[in-house]
């Protein structure tokens, strides 16, 4: 039933989208408390939240999270603040590169079934045209459409199919 399958589409991006919100909140929550970054918890909720917005969040995470450290410094290390932003920015870097190229690909692209150049392809449009909700939502709408034209697909072969064999047992009925 179609209904079933959009509705897996859509859960298999919320899940996916989930895993990439917790790596990044895990990652972030504990990097700022091994670095003596202040408020790293709620930093990394931010963090976290931000990474459902495509492209932009982490780098608005990003931001923020190298603006805490230059404004408070480390209460671990004894470092410039300046040092201390660098350094947080490079975690952050880091962070951002491992969910990029290790659990995007992992998780979101087996899940949802999407070549990475359209899904990128189609963000933009969908952000074109759609603004901010567009580029939020472009993933599991492209993931829906397939999986709409492959539903279609194997209904009209089995169509096909079944027009092929009512000849055949049609004139077996005549016998």
């Amino acid at each position: 039933m179609l209904a079933k399958r959009v509705l897996k589409v859509w859960k298999n991006y919320i899940t996916s989208q989930f895993i990439a919100t917790m790596f990044v909140f895990v990652l972030m929550w504990a990097a700022g408390g091994l670095t003596g970054l202040r408020f790293a918890l709620l930093n990394a909720i931010f963090a976290g939240i931000c990474e459902v917005i495509p492209n932009y969040g982490p780098i608005v995470s990003g931001i923020v999270s190298t603006a805490l450290a230059f404004a408070f410094g480390s209460s671990k290390f004894e470092l410039a603040n300046w040092q201390f932003a660098l350094i947080i920015a490079a975690v952050c870097v880091v962070i951002q590169l491992l969910q990029n190229w290790l659990i995007s690909p992992l998780i979101i692209g087996k899940k949802m079934d999407l070549n990475p150049i359209l899904v990128f392809v189609g963000m933009l449009v969908f952000s074109v045209f759609f603004g901010f909700w567009g580029m939020i939502l472009a993933v599991p709408i492209m993931a829906t459409l397939k999986e709409v034209r492959k539903y279609t697909e194997e209904k009209n072969a089995l169509a096909s199919d079944n027009d092929k064999i009512q000849p055949a047992e049609k004139a077996n009925r005549q016998k």
